[in-house]
């Protein structure tokens, strides 16, 4: 829009120009600094907020960017987080963003405007609707997000700082227990592992593959990941270098796909070597021979009848299948793994040891997640001090 009068001022002060409504706009450039501009009903109006700006720039002081906090989150998933993170581990904190934060208050509010009031009752009605997992992923993306505004002088300071997280106990709605097998569930699925057919084919075709999930500890992505490159069956060794990811296709525009995508380990510690008990010989054994006799090539241990790698999003449906032709309460794929780490502690295990075999970051994860003091364990503790 055409102005009716522009007037020049004195270098670095910017300049002023009256807009066809009678309104001022006022346009400032500093270096290290983005281009400021402002309007005001009148001159006088605009040359104070003009000037207000420069002092703040001459005392170095960070003038916050006039942007919606969905604007700024979505430039720095793309820039900082997408760049750095491995592509299933951004599909994570996107869709928080997209499921918490786009379409809320805080979302609509201006990055200078921002203040920890707005964040901690945001934080506080979620609360009532999210378990403790989910809550701290919101707080941790906008955390880490104004964080980053800050050390790049695109904030004055972060207002989750003073953002107040509710006590996990507090929380109407708890995290979900972790599930184990037990030893005769166990058994019962390796019964349906074995039915057949009147033709002689397997009914439940990948029940060895959760078998031998629970019998090696393996995530479900390394074990779809799983070749026989590394697996050595002489040496009864499985070695794991890789894991499966599901994730969503970015370069098809407009439509939600996702595809299997082959990384690295979890964690470094997830490059590991695991010894094969019997029970997990049987299951390599199988899948080896189940290949052989159907002529399937495939350099993935369990694989679908065109030699292809399994999609992790299937894996629920199969299992649910065979622990209903088990007879056994539906627990979900991850608590195969649990129920190796459970039995190896139960065991006497070494914490280390398991902590090892799990392809943990740290032995403190192991030990946090799976060592648990039972009631029987404490009396008999207690109960030893009347021989003393």
């Amino acid at each position: 829009m055409a102005g009716k009068e522009k007037s020049r001022r004195r270098k670095g002060q910017g300049s002023i120009l009256q807009k066809e409504n009678g309104s001022y706009l006022g346009r400032i450039t500093i270096a290290g600094y983005e281009p400021y501009s402002c309007t005001g009903k009148t001159r006088r109006e605009v040359e104070e907020k003009l000037e207000k700006f420069r002092l703040h720039a001459l005392k170095k002081e960070v003038v916050p960017r006039k942007i919606f906090v969905n604007t700024y989150i979505e430039y720095w998933l793309e820039n900082v987080k997408r760049p750095a993170l491995k592509p299933a581990s951004y599909d994570r904190l996107e869709r928080t963003y997209l499921r918490q934060i786009k379409n809320s208050q805080v979302g609509r509010c201006q990055l200078g405007n921002i203040t920890a009031r707005d964040i901690q009752v945001l934080i506080n009605e979620y609360s009532r609707v999210l378990s403790y997992s989910s809550l701290k992923k919101v707080y941790e993306l906008l955390n880490d997000c104004f964080n980053y505004a800050v050390v790049s002088r695109e904030m004055e300071y972060n207002p989750v700082l003073a953002v107040h997280m509710p006590k996990k106990e507090n929380l109407p709605k708890q995290t979900r227990q972790m599930q184990i097998f037990e030893i005769e569930e166990l058994e019962r699925i390796e019964t349906v592992a074995k039915v057949t057919y009147t033709t002689g084919e397997p009914r439940y075709r990948h029940a060895y593959f959760f078998l031998l999930l629970a019998n090696t500890g393996l995530r479900a992505g390394e074990a779809i990941a799983l070749t026989w490159e590394n697996v050595d069956l002489e040496q009864r060794l499985i070695h794991v270098k890789q894991n499966a990811s599901c994730v969503l296709e970015r370069e098809d525009v407009g439509k939600e796909k996702y595809k299997i995508l082959i990384t690295t380990t979890k964690t470094q510690n997830g490059n590991r070597t695991i010894p094969c008990n019997d029970k997990a010989m049987e299951a390599l054994l199988w899948f080896r021979q189940y290949q052989e006799t159907h002529h399937i090539q495939s350099e993935y241990v369990d694989c679908n009848n065109r030699g292809e790698i399994l999609r992790q999003y299937t894996l629920p449906k199969i299992l649910k299948n065979i622990l209903t032709a088990a007879n056994v309460p539906y627990k979900n794929v991850h608590s195969f793994r649990h129920t190796f780490a459970t039995n190896l502690i139960q065991a006497g295990v070494d914490i280390k040891v398991v902590s090892q075999l799990l392809g943990h970051a740290s032995v403190k994860i192991t030990y946090d997640t799976y060592v648990h003091t039972k009631l029987e364990n404490a009396i008999q503790a207690v109960n030893m001090l009347n021989r003393l």
